[in-house]
This record gives structure tokens, C-alpha cells and sequence, in this order.
């Protein structure tokens, strides 16, 4: 298939500025602003790669509600059921939670779909009402489920719904819905994962134990014209009730001083005599500063300071004293951090807080309201504890979601994947020991299996070794299986769970080549291959469990939006998967009325439909794409980030890349070009054959290895001497204790470089 090679041409002055700000080089900074990493402040955010970047929990909307409901339920031994959905993100959204609920004492039981499909479904509502369920908690689904909640409120049961879907537009009648993406949602990501939902839910119930939870405090500086509360003056002030380390409101003012201000303070505030000349009196402000107060605790960065100005202003202006209670963050910084400086600026930069303006009130309680809650969760070891030991997974869970790795997504995963390998659940370590990222330790012969402990896995190694393996059990109706495994306590009940799932895999496998041969088939017969601008399959008589996966190999087959459903009497089921042009789930929604049931994302969706409404459906569905897609959105785009020289490509140019891993969704593998390279060896390689080795030389006779797996196409159309424009990926292969750059191709042609090129030695 042709493809559009587009190469990208980053702003030469934004690069320099970049490199020149941040100590790096050229070249990764053109990488992080082809990402849109773009300000200073986002690309130090992005390199940072710590958990400074999680937001806070509290920010998703009804969180502290469904907390203190929790709470109650604890509190009172009623049983909770934690309702997930059957994939990995719902597997390991049951996981983080019902681990959880268990560490603080809760009577939890959980439940997820074998055959009934995604979503909650009232039978088994029912059934665990009966069984003396008093509340239910959804992970990973529940945003859409009006009918069936309105069903579970009439039998007596409770809901918080955890999710991270879509909603309609009429949303459930849960008692909460903690869901990133709600139309109210001020939470600043909307692209979670469920089981980072149900992650953030449980690290709220977690802190809800903490002693500041639903405590306000004001949060308080003063910028003055000195440093002796006597002699000088206050002349702004900041201040910010704050309620489980979120601004509730606040106040900020500038004050007229009695004299002129000295040059020495506005160099250090920047405030002016011309700023502050119809500002009001201290006179003024201080009552309506005390009313903001109230009797909460004061909190602030060096309080005996400004603590000082405000008892001499109280005393001499309005004759009384104030006796809040005070925390100072100055203090508990240096008994519970080590660092060269602990001015607010310098823990702030430290701290990867960002402050809008230093020594201006309202933004020094700003961060330090920041500094307060990492002082807090530093301080509490059960924080600490529950964020290390359940780090890996929802790694897992977000890795196999595809959601963008970026901001705390990414975050999450890039101090996550080490924890996969120093795990404690027994389970987890089995599956990642099966998928080779670790030594297995049972089983005659396989203690060498796999990479060593010290080899940290990438996020393509879980996405391609460990996902598959819990979607396995899923997709047959049993992730049930699943979940007992990153349960268990158990050695022996781990290996016979993993024996069990193992099997589901080998018979997804089969399934997998079955049904990618009949859909095939179906879709020489059923489309026209070469004109339609979507793929509408329909099939008979085969097993669900891998539709999903054959239409993402037949979109990057066919290049186009790809709808496969098994029919099955009067009604079938399937899947769908797109190209970024085409949002699948807006396409569906405007069929709904011919639907039964959808959900998804832009990328991927499930349906079901009544077998009466397959022709209107195939009808409609095609036409929306063909009114949305023309024919340069069907043509793949390569997004090319840089073109290289042939010495540039080296293991040390790969290290200096590897610091925007983890790739993924939304921080794709860096691609590259060199121009006009020389084939001196062309083969195909593998046991079917089906992928093609290169070597390539310059004019100077160095030479590159690279590989392209399912590239056996091109093979007759090579031979050596060809010059060749390449694009490709790059890592580092290791032989012999060797390491050399090696190229892995995302496609090639014949060179477009002139020839007198060449005899200058240009590549």
C-alpha cells in the first residue's frame, strides 16, 4: 500500500531555546516539540518522568462524596461489591480496589461478566443484593448504565460508579460518578484509564485516614515593605482556604502603605508605589482578612514571618490578637526532606511545583498549599506503602488501555514497569515470568527464561507479553480467572490459575487464525475492497473473543475503519477499529437507533444489533464514511520526525533518545529517515519468512543492520546496489556482549536523492 512519508520542521528558535534552557540537545528537543511538548514548562514536566505530576485525586468530581460513603460502609460492616468489566483495564480496576477495601477492613466481594457482555447487568445486581450487598462500586464501565442502576436503586442498592468512558447524555442516577470526563469534570487529564479511575479513587480513600482530610486550612503570605513586622509594612496580601489540599476560595489584596515603597523591596516583589496608590488601607483590609479566616488553622512557608506582621497589624489596628492554630512549611521541610535550599522557590523547582510569579502572594500560597499536601503524603507511610504496592498494576492496566503516555499517564508508567519486576504479588510475578520478562522459577528448564531481574521491561514488552494473556481469559467469559490471579496470596493457586489461562491463550491463538481467515475471506465477498471507504463484515458460525484483534490487523491491512460482527440468531455482536481520521463512536452514535448496545472509544468500539437492522446499519455506517473520509484520509501518513545522516545513527544516539520512554499512545517510537542508502544485502528471515533483513551501506562503507517484520513484500522488488530512502525506528541490538544501532522499518522506496549526490559522498 502507498504510503505519505511527512516529514516534520520544528521552529529552529522554539529548539534553541529548548536546548539551550534545559541542557539538551538539539535533537530532543525537536522530538519533544514534534510531540507538542512545546514550553519550557511542559518539556521539564515530561523529562521529569516522577509522581510529582499526579494530580490530586479530590479535582474528579463527586470523589469526596463517594469517599465518605465508602467510609460509612466500613465504618458499619456493610458488604460492598466491586463490579469491573472483563479486560485488562477492568481487571486491574478490581484489582487496585478490591486490594484496597481488604487492607482497611472492608467486607468486599467482587463480580465480573462472563457471558453477558460489558456493563452491569441485573441479573447478577440481583444476585448479589440477595447476598446482602448494600452498595455497589463499578470500575472500568457504569457511566451509561441508566437502566440498570435506576434497577439496582429499586432493590435497595447503592451506586458509585468509577469509570472513565464517555457519558450520554442523560447521565445514571448513582449517588456518585467519579469520571474524569463528565461535562462538570474540573480533574485536568481526561484520557485516564480505568483502573487509574479506580486507582485515584482508592489512593482518596487511602488519604481519607489521613488527619487533614476534609479539614480546611488558610493558607497565608504577606508581601511587605521590610523585614521587621515594627517598622515596616504589609503591603499584599494572599490568602486560600483550601479542603483536602484543593482551593475552596480566596483572598487577595493590595494594601497602601503609610510611606513610599523602598527600591530594594519592589526589586524583590516587583510591586510598586504606582500599583498600590488606590489600593485600600490595612485599616480596611484586615477585618475582611480575619472574616476569610475564621477559626481554621493557618498555614504558611516561614509562619513566624508573616505570623509576626499580621499580630503586629492586629495589635495596632484593630487591638486584638489572632490564636489560630499554625503549621509552618518551612519547618516540617527540613525534618522531613534533604535538600541544598529550602526557600519556597528553590522546593518549589525542587519539588516540580510550578509557580506563575515568585514573592507575589497569592501564588507563594499557591505552592506552597502544594508543598503542604507532599509534606502530608510524605509523612504518611500508608500513602507511601499503598502508591509503591499498587504502581504495577495499574501500569498494566494503562499500558493495555492505549491511552496516551503522557502527563500522569506517563508518569505512571515510566515508574511503574520497574516495579513490575520487584512485585510482591505472587500472581502478577508468574504472568510476567511467563511472558519472558522474567526468569521462571518452576517447570523443568525454565530458569533461564526470559531477561535477567536488572532488565527493565519496555511498555511494548507488557503490551505485547502480558496483555494478551489477561485478555485471553476475558475473552472467553472468564476473567474471572484473572483476577483470582492478581489476587491470590497463594504459590500453588497461582500456578494452576496461570496453567488455566495459559490454555485460554493457546486456544485464543487458534481462534485468532480461524477467524482472520474466514473474515478475510468475508471481505473480498462482502466489500469492494478498492473503493469502500469502510469495511463491514458480518460472519456466521464463528466463536467471539478475537474480533477486536482481526480488525486491527485488517485496519493496518486495508487502511480504513473496520466493523466485524458474528452473527448468532436474531441479533450479532462485534467489533470495530478505526484510523485517526475516522471516530467510531460518533459514527455509531448517530446509528444508535438501529442499535442495541455500544461503547468505546474513537479508536475501537463494541456493538451489538438485531439481525433485522445489519443491512441499514452496514448502509448507514458506510455512508457516513463516505461523506467523512475522501481518499487522501485513506492513504497512510508516516510521520516522519527527523531525517538523519548515516553517522548519526549510533547506540549512543539511541540512549539519548531513550529519554522520552516510555513509548506509546500519544508518545509514539521516534521515526527517522536517511536518504539514499545503499542495499548490499536483502533476506527474509523467520520461520514462515514473512519478515526482511537489510544491510545498508553509505559511500564511505559503513554499514546498518535493519529488520522489517511483515515487510516480506518487498523482497522481489530488491536487489543489491539499489539506493534506498528508508523511515524507520531504532534500538539497540545486543550480540556477543556487542551492542550496534539497529533499524527497525516502518516502509521504504527506491530513492528519490539525484545521483551526483552519491559521487559526492553525501550519504
Amino acid at each position: 500500500m502507498t504510503k505519505k512519508w511527512a516529514v516534520k520542521n520544528p521552529n529552529p528558535e522554539l529548539l534553541k531555546k529548548l536546548s539551550v534552557e534545559l541542557g539538551i540537545t538539539k535533537t530532543l528537543a525537536a522530538l519533544l516539540v514534534n510531540r507538542k511538548i512545546d514550553t519550557v514548562s511542559s518539556a521539564r514536566r515530561f523529562l521529569r518522568q516522577d509522581l510529582s505530576s499526579l494530580h490530586n485525586p479530590f479535582l474528579l468530581p463527586d470523589m469526596e462524596k463517594a469517599v465518605v460513603r465508602v467510609r460509612q460502609a466500613i465504618d458499619k460492616k456493610e458488604k460492598i461489591l466491586v463490579f469491573g468489566d472483563r479486560d485488562v483495564d477492568g481487571v486491574t480496576s478490581i484489582t487496585v480496589l478490591v486490594r484496597t477495601l481488604k487492607s482497611l477492613g472492608a467486607d468486599v466481594v467482587w463480580t465480573v461478566p462472563s457471558n453477558e457482555g460489558y456493563g452491569l447487568h441485573n441479573s447478577l445486581l440481583e444476585k448479589f443484593r440477595n447476598e446482602g450487598a448494600s452498595l455497589v462500586i463499578t470500575v472500568d464501565c457504569g457511566t451509561s448504565a441508566v437502566d440498570e442502576i435506576r434497577f439496582a436503586n429499586s432493590i435497595g442498592l447503592e451506586v458509585i460508579v468509577t469509570d472513565h468512558h464517555l457519558p450520554p447524555d442523560i447521565l445514571p442516577d448513582a449517588l456518585a460518578i467519579v469520571n474524569p470526563n463528565l461535562r462538570h469534570s474540573r480533574y485536568p487529564m481526561k484520557e485516564l484509564a480505568g483502573c487509574l479511575t479506580a486507582f485515584k479513587f482508592a489512593y482518596a480513600l487511602m488519604f481519607s485516614y489521613n488527619r487533614t482530610f476534609n479539614q480546611e486550612f488558610v493558607i497565608f503570605d504577606f508581601e511587605t515593605t521590610g523585614l521587621s513586622p515594627t517598622e515596616n509594612e504589609i503591603l499584599e496580601v494572599g490568602a486560600i482556604c483550601a479542603r483536602n489540599f484543593l482551593p475552596v476560595k480566596q483572598f487577595q489584596m493590595l494594601i497602601k502603605p503609610s510611606r513610599p515603597i523602598h527600591p530594594d523591596a519592589t526589586k524583590i516583589h516587583g510591586i510598586t508605589d504606582d500599583m498600590v496608590k488606590d489600593a485600600p488601607s490595612i485599616q480596611e483590609v484586615l477585618p475582611q482578612l480575619m472574616e476569610f479566616i475564621g477559626a481554621r488553622t493557618l498555614v504558611a512557608h516561614n509562619a513566624k514571618f508573616d505570623l509576626s506582621f499580621l499580630q503586629v497589624a492586629l495589635k495596632k489596628h484593630l487591638n486584638r490578637e489572632c490564636n489560630n492554630p499554625s503549621i509552618d512549611t518551612l519547618l516540617l521541610s527540613r525534618e522531613c526532606f534533604t535538600q541544598p535550599s529550602y526557600a519556597l522557590g528553590a522546593l518549589a523547582k525542587s519539588f516540580g511545583i510550578e509557580m506563575a510569579q515568585a514573592h507575589r502572594s497569592i501564588f507563594d500560597c499557591q505552592a506552597t498549599l502544594e508543598l503542604f499536601k507532599k509534606i502530608e503524603e510524605h509523612r504518611d507511610p500508608r500513602l507511601q506503602f499503598f502508591l509503591e504496592d499498587q504502581l504495577d498494576v495499574v501500569t498494566l492496566g494503562t499500558i493495555a488501555d492505549v491511552v496516551p503516555l503522557l502527563e500522569e499517564n506517563r508518569a505512571v508508567v515510566k515508574n511503574g514497569l520497574p516495579r513490575l519486576l520487584k512485585t510482591r504479588k505472587v500472581g502478577l510475578r508468574k504472568l510476567i515470568q511467563e511472558a519472558g520478562l522474567l526468569p521462571k522459577t518452576y517447570g523443568a528448564g525454565n530458569e533461564s527464561a526470559g531477561q535477567t531481574a536488572e532488565s527493565i521491561p519496555s511498555a511494548k514488552d507488557v503490551a505485547w507479553g502480558v496483555t494478551p494473556l489477561i485478555n485471553a481469559a476475558g475473552r472467553f467469559g472468564k476473567a474471572d480467572l484473572a483476577v483470582k490471579l492478581l489476587l491470590t496470596n497463594s504459590e500453588d493457586e497461582a500456578i494452576d490459575l496461570l496453567i488455566q489461562i495459559v490454555q485460554l491463550n493457546d486456544n485464543r491463538k487458534k481462534l485468532q487464525k480461524e477467524n482472520i481467515d474466514k473474515f478475510f475471506a468475508l471481505a473480498e465477498q462482502q466489500c469492494d475492497l478498492k473503493n469502500d471507504r469502510l469495511l463491514f463484515v458480518v460472519a456466521e458460525g464463528l466463536e467471539h473473543g478475537v474480533t477486536g484483534i482481526v480488525a486491527s490487523q485488517m485496519v493496518r491491512e486495508f487502511g480504513r475503519p473496520v466493523f466485524l460482527l458474528i452473527r448468532e440468531g436474531d441479533g450479532a455482536m462485534g467489533s470495530s477499529r478505526s484510523i485517526p481520521t475516522f471516530n467510531v463512536v460518533e459514527a455509531l452514535t448517530q446509528c444508535k437507533d438501529l442499535l442495541i448496545k455500544y461503547g468505546g472509544h474513537p479508536a475501537a468500539a463494541g456493538l451489538s444489533v438485531e439481525a433485522k437492522n445489519l443491512d441499514a446499519l452496514r448502509s448507514q455506517l458506510k455512508e457516513i464514511a463516505q461523506n467523512q473520509l475522501d481518499s487522501s484520509a485513506l492513504t497512510p501518513q508516516i510521520d516522519v520526525d527527523l531525517e538523519l545522516d548515516f553517522a548519526d545513527v549510533t547506540p549512543e544516539f539511541i540512549q539519548e533518545i531513550s529519554k522520552l520512554e516510555p513509548y506509546g499512545e500519544g508518545n509514539p517510537l521516534p521515526v527517522f529517515a536517511l536518504r539514499g542508502v545503499r542495499c548490499e544485502d536483502a533476506s527474509l528471515v523467520g520461520a514462515q519468512k514473512n519478515h526482511l533483513r537489510l544491510k545498508l551501506s553509505n559511500m564511505n562503507g559503513k554499514q546498518l543492520a535493519a529488520i522489517g517484520w511483515r515487510m516480506n513484500g518487498y523482497f522481489s522488488e530488491l536487489k543489491k546496489g539499489d539506493r534506498l530512502d528508508v523511515c524507520f525506528g531504532l534500538e539497540i541490538n545486543n550480540w556477543e556482549n556487542r551492542q550496534t544501532a539497529q533499524l527497525v522499518l516502518n516502509d521504504l522506496m527506491q530513492s528519490t536523492v539525484p545521483s551526483e549526490f552519491f559521487e559526492l559522498g553525501g550519504v
